[in-house]
């Protein structure tokens, strides 16, 4: 009985010794925990755009890579490298984009107005220039510093599909911040900084227009204003950046040319111009209409200079 007792002991210890031994299971990080300060509020405040990240995941081989929006030489990039910007809201640019969520009006860089809808912590950015919406989740607010993530969806390089999404770090404006980012998400291997799609044809991009005259219905106006293209963005006598697009239209020599924030013209406007006027370098009494349907038609005339 003794012998008995003693070998169940042993056994029962050998049980207890293996059993402790055993390899804890590692917990992967939860990427969509938010990191929510109880009292920072959203509303109200100009949030300046500090930082950002694009992570992609490819659904063909399961690679996870992430990239940074900016460095010291790039300050402008895209919420979709690879098919580009839809919309003003899609172009970013470090230290001058600002988003202001008022009480239900989104506000961006101090001119372009939508409404927005959700809750602090998902807010939705709504009736944007086509049609579109923009929905985002907070991973992180304090009463300095707003962590986003925007811009989730699907899209394909021609050769591969890709999920992917960007997460953006803004200050409150007048504060500073170095290294405002939180840690990256699980499982993604660091790629560089993401070179984007540009949204217009890069012929247009370093060639500079003076918008020698344009004739609103009611009288002619010479604003010589300068317009300065860069590959996702142009700017007007040097001033911020503002987004444009131009594409080919089927089935004729005419091209699509959109300026957002043409303040020139006193809005966003379209024209349809001739697809050789970079190389004839002059549009003359072209046609541009409101987007927004809001101003008469303008008839434009430009002159290449560079």
């Amino acid at each position: 009985m003794y012998m008995k007792n003693l070998i169940l002991l042993s056994i029962l210890s050998l049980f207890m010794v293996f059993t402790s031994c055993k390899k804890e299971e590692i917990l992967k990080p939860n990427n969509t925990v938010t990191n929510v300060q109880e009292d920072a509020e959203l509303i109200g405040i100009n949030w300046v755009l500090t930082d950002g990240r694009f992570y992609t995941e490819n659904m063909d081989n399961g690679q996870k890579m992430y990239y940074d929006h900016f460095d010291f030489s790039q300050t402008t990039s895209v919420l979709d490298p690879i098919s580009g910007a839809d919309v003003p809201f899609d172009t970013i640019v470090k230290d001058y984009t600002v988003w202001n969520f008022g009480n239900s009006v989104f506000t961006l860089n101090g001119t372009n107005s939508y409404p927005y809808s959700g809750t602090e912590l998902t807010p939705s950015v709504n009736g944007l220039e086509n049609g579109s919406s923009r929905p985002m989740e907070v991973l992180e607010l304090t009463d300095t510093k707003l962590t986003v993530k925007v811009h989730e969806g699907y899209g394909s390089d021609g050769t591969n599909n890709y999920h992917y999404f960007s997460t953006l770090t803004f200050v409150k404006q007048g504060e500073s911040c170095t290294n405002c980012q939180p840690a990256v998400m699980y499982g993604y291997t660091y790629g560089g900084t993401i070179s984007p799609t540009p949204t217009a044809t890069t012929d247009l991009n370093g060639t500079e227009w003076v918008v020698t005259k344009y004739y609103d219905g009611f009288s002619n106006n010479y604003p010589n204003d300068t317009l300065t293209f860069y590959p996702t963005y142009y700017v007007i006598n040097g001033g911020t950046p503002r987004t444009y697009t131009l594409s080919s239209i089927f089935g004729n020599n005419m091209s699509e040319l959109t300026l957002y924030g043409f303040t020139t013209l006193g809005g966003d406007f379209s024209g349809m111009v001739p697809s050789d006027f970079i190389t004839a370098a002059q549009v003359n009494s072209a046609n541009f209409e409101d987007i927004f349907d809001t101003n008469n038609d303008k008839l434009v005339w430009m002159t290449r200079i560079n």
